[in-house]
């Protein structure tokens, strides 16, 4: 007795062979060039996120005829002022060292500061809120830190805001500018003459992006949800104008 009998299923007999279904062929992919065998069976065929490198690229040897050494050797560069010689690994190619100045000197930029004679000073940049001795200084710290005024502000000796030492500045390079020029012509296209430093304007960009970075998230849905009704309403008033004119042609 097996299942069936109990189940009280007929007992029919299954064919010693089934008709296999056929399958369509499987296309055959080659092994790109450069992954071993059991590499490319882990990923399953599926091409790999990097481009593999070919290996002949690897197998590739410099020209017989170079000798490349690395070599201790001084060196000093035009960026400092003072000479100093330091050392570092170079390349060289049968026995000849490169020549030149250092590689990362041409990334040593720096800030022309405009310089002023007492005559000048005396002149055109005279200020009843600055003395010269503190315009000297101001000077000698942009030229020192790059016009970074955040770093003079903070250095400065005298209690000045940023504001206030970037009034000063620009508004001495633009007097400098202006005297020296053959004529307002020959200056008009100069950043300091064409765009001068407003204080009141650099003040109030400065309050409205305190005011914009202290809001809560409340009150930028509250921001939002007003802008996105002006939005609407100026979009039904464009339609109610143009439904008009419509009318009126």
């Amino acid at each position: 007795m097996d299942a069936k009998d109990i189940l009280g299923l007929p007992k029919t007999a299954h064919p010693l062979s089934q008709e296999k279904k056929s399958r369509p062929p499987k296309e055959s992919q080659r092994k790109p060039d450069g992954i071993s065998r059991e590499v490319y069976a882990l990923i399953g065929g599926v091409p790999p996120l990097m481009p593999a490198v070919e290996t002949s690229q690897l197998k590739k040897r410099p020209p017989t005829d170079e000798k490349i050494t690395w070599q201790w050797l001084p060196f000093t560069s035009t960026a400092r002022k003072d000479n100093l010689q330091l050392y570092h690994w170079v390349r060289v190619v049968n026995g000849v060292p490169p020549t030149g100045d250092y590689s990362f000197a041409k990334y040593n930029k720096s800030v022309d500061v405009v310089k002023y004679t007492d005559d000048e000073y005396e002149k055109y940049l005279t200020d009843p809120i600055w003395t010269k001795e503190e315009t000297d200084q101001l000077f000698d710290m942009c030229q020192r830190f790059d016009l970074r005024f955040i770093v003079i502000a903070d250095r400065f000796p005298s209690s000045r805001t940023v504001e206030e030492l970037k009034d000063r500045y620009y508004s001495v390079s633009r007097a400098i500018l202006m005297a020296r020029a053959a004529s307002p012509a020959d200056v008009s296209g100069h950043p300091i003459v064409k765009e001068p430093y407003k204080v009141a304007q650099e003040r109030e960009r400065k309050r409205a992006l305190s005011m914009v970075l202290s809001q809560t998230k409340h009150q930028e849905r509250k921001d939002a949800e007003v802008l996105a009704e002006a939005k609407r309403i100026a979009e039904a008033r464009m339609v109610a104008r143009e439904t008009v004119v419509a009318r009126g042609s």
